[in-house]
């Protein structure tokens, strides 16, 4: 469990012993049967326990919620929820999010977000293991970007891995798509023709703003979309693949 995730459950305990009120998962109300309904991922049964002017906060992360415990909290008609990822057996266990739930009657009114701790890289992990798994073979990861990441998509379809690190801010995008080799780039020469620090040879095709080099047997395709003021460059996309060595 990260430090800090350490802090604000130490921090959320202190809090609520200091109220006298007991941890535990709520009962036969509204605030209950909305938290089952987002845990079982049912968005139709969700929708019926929020009002319709709340904005449900996005969990970034797929990874399924194991459980949640609940505060009562000092404030009047509001709870507060601690959820947990389902990180499996005999791992620790990581906190998903911490939010302040308001309600009325028969409806969340509101939902304040005290603590966020979706990993959208975990994300990228699973969806690489897959690959991995299915072709026996170590997959290249990226690990610098041009701008911060907020979400993380991946899917396999066929023999093709495809990776999409989003900054939804930004409506940044950076693409990165695996597939089994098909061509031997080497043999290919000019002016878009690059060399990386490991010696891998790498085209860049300036018409669609992508560059593609073979390692492993495996073909990386990368490419770069964004409606910041920044305009990217080859040599951001050599910067960004020679991270992944």
């Amino acid at each position: 469990m990260k430090k800090i995730e350490l802090v604000l459950l130490a921090f959320l305990l202190l809090y609520f012993s200091m109220q006298h009120v007991k941890a535990g998962p709520y009962n036969d109300d509204i605030v209950s049967h909305f938290l089952l309904a987002m845990v079982k991922k049912d968005e139709e049964q969700v929708k019926k326990y929020v009002s319709s002017k709340v904005k449900i906060p996005e969990i970034r992360e797929e990874t399924s919620i194991s459980r949640f415990s609940g505060y009562p909290s000092p404030k009047e008609n509001v709870r507060v929820a601690l959820a947990y990822f389902n990180v499996g057996e005999n791992m620790p266990e990581r906190i998903a999010f911490i939010w302040e739930v308001t309600f009325h009657q028969e409806e969340v009114t509101d939902i304040r977000v005290v603590y966020d701790g979706s990993n959208p890289f975990m994300n990228e992990s699973k969806i690489m293991k897959e690959y991995m798994n299915k072709h026996i073979a170590n997959i290249l990861t990226v690990s610098k970007f041009p701008f911060d990441i907020t979400h993380v998509e991946g899917s396999i379809n066929k023999d093709i891995l495809l990776i999409r690190y989003q900054n939804v801010n930004l409506h940044g995008l950076l693409q990165v798509k695996v597939e089994p080799k098909e061509e031997d780039l080497k043999a290919a020469e000019g002016e878009n023709m690059y060399t990386l620090k490991n010696g891998t040879k790498a085209l860049y095709q300036p018409d669609v703003n992508q560059l593609i080099f073979v390692h492993d047997s495996f073909n990386y395709s990368i490419s770069i979309e964004s409606e910041i003021t920044k305009d990217f460059t080859v040599h951001d996309l050599l910067e960004i693949a020679n991270s992944m060595f």
